[in-house]
């Protein structure tokens, strides 16, 4: 019955796991959008402003008029290169340093340019799990946290379908 019951917690917990990872990567993309579409309208702001200074052939300052506007593009387009990193990172991806073809981390090479991947970028091999040698009342201790952080878990899992529901919400009020 122990056996059937910590298979039962394992299978949870990989569940959390993974339901944590796509919340996250829809956060992420998200954000993503958000700050595309903030660009895309900065740059009909600065179109807008150019023509209607051309139209009333008032001159056009490109320091006074293009200076903010560009340097909000440029913090914005930082930011969804960070964000674009964190998304590789999430889905055990990288981006070769060569081509900036997106390769998972074990690769020795890209298979787009051919370019030797470094060992420093690569991920640490895993042999398996590893194995812990406890006495009983470490295994007492073990249990116990593992049956708190099985409840932990179990509220973490509900607040984070929580937020992907109000995002779902959220996103089907702004279609409408």
């Amino acid at each position: 019955m122990e056996k059937i019951s910590q298979t039962a917690m394992n299978m949870y917990q990989s569940a959390v796991k993974a339901t944590g990872k796509i919340a996250r990567e829809i956060k992420l993309k998200a954000k993503m959008s958000e700050d595309k579409r903030k660009i895309q309208e900065i740059y009909e702001d600065i179109g807008k402003t150019i023509y209607e200074k051309y139209l009333l052939k008032e001159e056009i300052n490109a320091e006074a008029d293009l200076l903010n506007p560009c340097s909000r593009i440029d913090c914005l387009a930082d930011e969804v290169e960070e964000l674009r990193m964190e998304l590789l990172k999430l889905k055990d991806l990288k981006q070769c340093p060569e081509c900036h073809y997106e390769i998972y981390y074990d690769f020795h090479y890209c298979p787009n340019c051919g370019y030797i991947q470094e060992e420093a970028n690569r991920k640490e091999a895993n042999d398996g799990p590893a194995t812990i040698v406890t006495t009983d009342e470490e295994d007492k201790n073990l249990k116990h946290h593992s049956k708190k952080q099985y409840e932990e878990d179990r509220i973490e899992d509900i607040e984070v379908l929580d937020e992907i529901e109000v995002f779902d919400q959220e996103e089907n009020s702004d279609d409408e």
